[in-house]
């Protein structure tokens, strides 16, 4: 509501109630949590200063942040993951992140990590899964409220890429189409196999994913670690210019890193990695306003060298 005061062009989004906080926070991939962690990290030590610039003492602190968990942090900040093993991971290490900052859990509301695809529509499966597992079913219904009627305004983590995609179905196959188009007129290429091989990769189908959260919520943040291939792939110039349509601005720090290709750095050195991956990577930071959509400002920088030498500036950057 406050939000809907200070900025007169905001719409609030079909479904959403006007009472609902404007951040709400969505790691569509969140393997093992660390994203979510680090997030509770920083909202901790934010509310901590403003609750001591406030005169407030150590104990008052402790008793307000018990308070704001579960009604400011909890219910704004969600996750997804497929796997089981990463899932119940990842539950555990908010739970200790949350405990190690002084929370108690006097409250029943839960971490909002969810096991599921993040690429798979809200479904009806609760039927089937409440005659195996009601565990599963309650966590069926429960993500599926989210992907029906919550709109996220920020968007962040590491998505999975994968040339031999599993989600291959018509529907996850289709949502893609968006980019076999550059300016109305549909892409064609000599190597067709080889254009849609691309178009298929996990990392490529999450990018359109957030974009269309992006699209429905009219204003927002995505802030993404990935595969860097969408920058230079001559057959993915449509996936680009859909980005700079979708966002006001867009920053791109690449952080190559090939080692598939064994790519050499400026210094005649051949790159080195931030993971343990033969991909070379880049960080994506896209923002949409509601004003100047299509006049997207593009800023994109590269940095090259040792993975220490990366981390090292990576570090420094804020």
């Amino acid at each position: 509501g406050e939000m809907l005061q200070r900025t007169t062009d905001l719409k609030i989004p079909e479904g959403v109630s006007t009472n609902q906080a404007f951040v709400q926070i969505l790691d569509p991939a969140t393997g093992t949590g660390t994203f979510p962690v680090e997030v509770i990290d920083l909202i901790y030590k934010t509310m901590t200063a403003k609750w001591q610039k406030q005169g407030n003492r150590e104990a008052q602190i402790k008793e307000l942040w018990n308070e704001y968990v579960p009604e400011h942090l909890l219910p704004r900040l969600h996750g997804y993951e497929l796997m089981m093993a990463p899932y119940a991971i990842a539950h555990m290490k908010i739970g200790l992140k949350l405990y190690e900052t002084g929370y108690r859990f006097k409250s029943d509301q839960r971490a909002r990590i969810y096991l599921t695809n993040a690429l798979e529509l809200a479904q009806d499966t609760s039927g089937i899964l409440a005659f195996a597992i009601p565990a599963l079913a309650r966590e069926a219904n429960a993500v599926n409220v989210i992907k029906r009627d919550q709109r996220f305004t920020v968007i962040i983590g590491n998505p999975p890429y994968s040339k031999i995609s599993s989600n291959l179905t018509q529907g996850m196959r289709a949502t893609i189409d968006k980019y076999r188009y550059l300016d109305g007129v549909r892409i064609k290429e000599r190597g067709a196999l080889q254009f849609e091989i691309n178009l298929q990769d996990d990392y490529v189908k999450f990018f359109r994913f957030f974009e269309r959260m992006i699209e429905e919520t009219g204003i927002g943040l995505v802030s993404l670690i990935t595969n860097n291939g969408y920058l230079s792939t001559p057959t993915l110039r449509g996936m680009r210019r859909a980005l700079m349509s979708t966002f006001s601005s867009i920053k791109i720090l690449d952080l190559h890193g090939h080692i598939a290709k064994g790519e050499i750095g400026p210094n005649g050195k051949k790159e080195e990695n931030v993971f343990d991956i033969v991909q070379g990577t880049s960080i994506f930071m896209g923002c949409r306003s509601n004003s100047n959509r299509n006049e997207c400002k593009l800023e994109t920088a590269d940095i090259y060298g040792s993975r220490n030498q990366k981390y090292k500036f990576l570090s420094t950057v804020s």
